[in-house]
């Protein structure tokens, strides 16, 4: 019996030295296997299996952790940013992990159990977001990481008071439209569902938003939505453009805007024509003598080939930089930006 009582103690003596190893080497953005922080009435109630569950931590105090929970089960009944989804092939467990971003749990040092996995820099961020929203939402006891928001595609942002959603980005700035909650009879604007809940755009009141200004993120679309108003942007980018080279046909003659000819020895792509004179830019030589200059001859000349929409829009850079510019580059440049940035490619 002595024995027995004996071997107990070392047991939990062993156990409580290894609870406080993990206490101290642990950091912030890791998760733990713990015993749910309930009281043995609460714990009874619960499936045996299901009382130990893996915990986010988002702040380290002396003697206890600040945590997220998680568990396999997707939340369905929670928000899209009130939980978030720690994929299994990304960090080779068996089964997804959701956590749980509505609650702060205080778990105790008796309550660790073991190392589970660090999470990486992108879901970190990711996980930042969500707790971001949910405080602007009036969720005031959640805790942050205290990581910089990183916005990107699929994001639904306020900028002085003003709903836009994010349709690209890059790591300087965010590329958005419009939308709006409601809309009149006579608005002429498409549905578009952002986190189950309905907003409103024309796909056209386009913004260049700085990574550095002040916005705040408000919602996240999930996946298939983010697909879905990717779709609708296509469809009306592709009539938009379509309807654009028809007009240039018809005021312009059968060339398009970037068709690139045979000329001598180099290759010349069309930009406009004015007075039934056609004019375009030398593609070898345009970085040394950037110049406008008239395509004689223009009938012709062998087509090779059309420049896609990203090339076109490097070379009118390059000319509008080098000065090179006349009233219709300009016009070129602007219009070919809009369809760019609103691509969905």
């Amino acid at each position: 019996m002595l024995k027995q009582i004996h071997d107990i103690l070392i047991e939990k003596i062993q156990l409580r030295k290894r609870q406080k190893d993990i206490f101290e080497k642990v950091q912030v953005g890791d998760m733990l296997w713990c015993k749910m922080p309930l009281s043995k009435k609460e714990l009874s109630e619960i499936e045996t299996s299901h009382r130990v569950r893996p915990y986010l931590i988002v702040k380290k105090e002396k003697n206890f952790l600040l945590c997220y929970q998680s568990t396999s089960k997707n939340r369905e009944n929670l928000n899209n940013y009130e939980r978030y989804c720690i994929k299994a092939g990304k960090y080779k467990n068996k089964k997804d992990s959701w956590i749980d971003l509505t609650n702060i749990e205080k778990i105790r040092i008796k309550d660790i159990q073991l190392e589970f996995i660090k999470l990486n820099q992108i879901d970190i961020k990711k996980i930042e977001k969500r707790i971001t929203i949910g405080q602007n939402k009036g969720n005031s006891q959640l805790i942050r990481f205290n990581e910089p928001i990183y916005i990107e595609e699929g994001d639904l942002i306020l900028r002085n008071q003003i709903s836009y959603y994010v349709y690209a980005e890059d790591n300087v700035n965010i590329y958005c439209f419009k939308i709006q909650k409601r809309k009149r009879e006579n608005q002429k604007l498409e549905k578009i569902i952002i986190n189950g809940k309905s907003y409103y755009t024309d796909f056209r009141e386009l913004r260049t938003i700085k990574r550095n200004e002040n916005v705040v993120i408000n919602n996240i679309a999930y996946t298939e939505e983010l697909l879905a108003i990717l779709n609708q942007k296509k469809s009306l980018k592709a009539s938009a453009y379509n309807k654009f080279q028809e007009n240039r046909k018809r005021e312009q003659g059968e060339f398009e805007i970037g068709t690139v000819f045979q000329y001598g020895n180099s290759k010349v792509m069309y930009l406009y024509s004015r007075d039934n004179r056609y004019y375009g830019v030398d593609l070898l030589w345009y970085t040394i003598k950037p110049r406008i200059f008239e395509i004689k001859e223009i009938q012709k000349r062998k087509i090779i080939g059309t420049k896609h929409l990203k090339e076109l829009n490097k070379i009118l850079e390059f000319l509008l930089e080098r000065n090179s510019q006349t009233k219709e580059i300009n016009q070129i440049y602007k219009y070919v930006r809009s369809l760019l940035f609103s691509s969905t490619i």
